[in-house]
């Protein structure tokens, strides 16, 4: 009888759980949709990226590459930061968020896929 009590107990707990729990999951802010045919401005929309991200912080050209506005597609270039070829595999898109000093530091909202269509689209200094 005393194994029936905490069958039925256990059961009731399970129920109750299940239906009592309203779960709520947050899905990730992907921004407004890109159009690929429609050319994407290196310096109004991929530029500014970086420093709302704070990457210009350290990437202010006093170490490795300047991610400053006005410095940042000369960096880009002369570091071979970008593949033209498959933009998805440019250090500038696949870097952030990665172990080590990017670990803290990653792309919010649809900023990846501005910076990637970009590239597909010949990453023009416009």
């Amino acid at each position: 009888m005393k194994a029936l009590h905490i069958l039925l107990a256990s059961v009731i707990l399970i129920a109750v759980c299940a239906v009592g729990c309203d779960y709520k999951f947050i899905t990730p802010d992907e921004g407004d949709p890109i159009d690929p045919e429609e050319p994407i401005s290196f310096s109004e929309e991929v530029e500014p990226i970086w420093t709302t991200q704070s990457c210009t912080n350290c990437h202010n050209g006093s170490g490795l590459f300047s991610l400053k506005q006005g410095e940042a597609y000369q960096s880009l270039i002369n570091n071979n930061l970008l593949d033209l070829e498959n933009a998805d595999n440019s250090l500038i898109v696949k870097v952030p968020g990665t172990s080590g000093l990017h670990a803290d530091y990653t792309y919010v909202s649809n900023q990846k896929l501005i910076i990637t269509t970009w590239i597909e689209q010949g990453a023009e200094d416009n």
